[in-house]
């Protein structure tokens, strides 16, 4: 049992200690805190704010703030343009890559209004348009 458990974790340990090729194989996500969205007719709008990184090192702990406008379809319905802002800070040395993703469920899951990737250190911007006034 015991030789089971140490080869287990001697596993893992060199599954995360070796160096990956490409990195592209994989995403963490780091942060997914809800944000509600106020709209111009009062109502208030669950989203979550994802971000994901390619390292779990890569703490990708996201700043965001918001503006709402009201914006008309082309059938005259009322709906909320959002622009949520996006900050991640820099790493302790370097920047790194990010994917922020602004949906109606937890980590990525239900409708996904807005994807967009960026650097950390550099502000991202993802405009969405709810159809709740």
């Amino acid at each position: 049992m015991k030789k089971g458990l140490v080869a287990a974790v001697l596993a893992v340990g060199i599954m995360f200690a070796s160096p990956a090729s490409a990195g592209a194989w994989a995403s963490f996500c780091d942060w997914d805190p809800l944000v509600l969205v106020v709209t111009p007719g009062g109502h208030v709008v669950p989203v979550y704010d994802s971000v994901w990184t390619s390292s779990p090192i890569d703490l990708g702990l996201p700043l965001e703030s918001y503006t709402v406008s009201r914006v008309y379809a082309s059938n005259g319905a009322p709906q909320t343009l959002v622009d949520m802002s996006i900050y991640v800070p820099t790493g302790l040395l370097f920047s790194f890559n990010v994917t922020d993703e602004v949906t109606s469920g937890l980590l990525g899951t239900g409708t996904v209004y807005a994807i967009k990737s960026g650097t950390s250190g550099s502000t991202v911007h993802l405009k969405f348009v709810l159809p709740t006034a």
